[in-house]
């Protein structure tokens, strides 16, 4: 879904620095909307130089979810402190490693504001993210290679703010039940899924200069 955010000028007078200001927050603010499910997650995702070859560090997208509400995409302590400071949406997609062992689930939780943002992430329980045991449900899809992906299987829990309207969660497992929940997870077991969720952070990262965006008509 497409669109821009258009900046009002009087005849023969170029916008003020305010109205471009307020079209770039404008134009973040609704960044969700208007990019393409396949630009917020891209379908292959390498590591870094040096690790692109490497498939531990590939991601490859399974699938993209409809747009979900916070309520039913996050496990119950995250969703009520998001749902609380008025989170609209989130976005969720799975990916496998290249090795074809490894899932994830990525969410992006759609806050009103970079404020009201810090307030939920200031409500959240201490047990998100860092291998504990709350964050973003996972997503499966039937039929593929991670088609028995659920939130039990999720061993590997994180979380992330950059400043901006926008939290990024990601939950990870493997693809086959190992049973019982491992205690330690090492650090690169889940390298992939960092790679996918740093991508996923670059799509909602704001540019220096409003007019320079995409959808922002100066």
């Amino acid at each position: 879904m497409g669109g821009s955010v258009a900046v009002g000028v009087e005849v023969n007078r170029g916008p003020t620095a305010k109205q471009i200001d307020a079209a770039g927050r404008k134009e973040f603010a609704l960044r969700w909307r208007t990019l393409g499910a396949g630009e917020v997650f891209p379908a292959r995702v390498d590591g870094p130089a040096g690790m692109s070859k490497t498939p531990a560090w590939t991601a490859t997208r399974v699938g993209i979810a409809p747009a979900a509400s916070c309520a039913e995409g996050f496990d119950r302590p995250i969703a009520d402190a998001l749902v609380k400071h008025g989170c609209r949406a989130v976005l969720r997609a799975t990916y496998v490693d290249g090795t074809g062992t490894l899932v994830t689930t990525l969410g992006v939780a759609v806050m009103p504001d970079p404020g009201q943002a810090s307030g939920a992430e200031a409500g959240f329980p201490s047990s998100v993210g860092d291998n504990k045991r709350y964050g973003v449900r996972a997503v499966t899809f039937p039929g593929t290679v991670a088609g028995k992906f659920r939130d039990p299987l999720r061993q590997d829990f994180y979380f992330a703010a950059n400043g901006t309207p926008y939290l990024f969660f990601r939950s990870s497992g493997w693809i086959a039940d190992r049973g019982a929940r491992v205690g330690t997870v090492l650090a690169d077991t889940f390298a992939f899924a960092r790679t996918a969720l740093d991508q996923v952070i670059l799509r909602f990262a704001e540019t220096t200069e409003p007019c320079e965006r995409r959808g922002v008509r100066c």
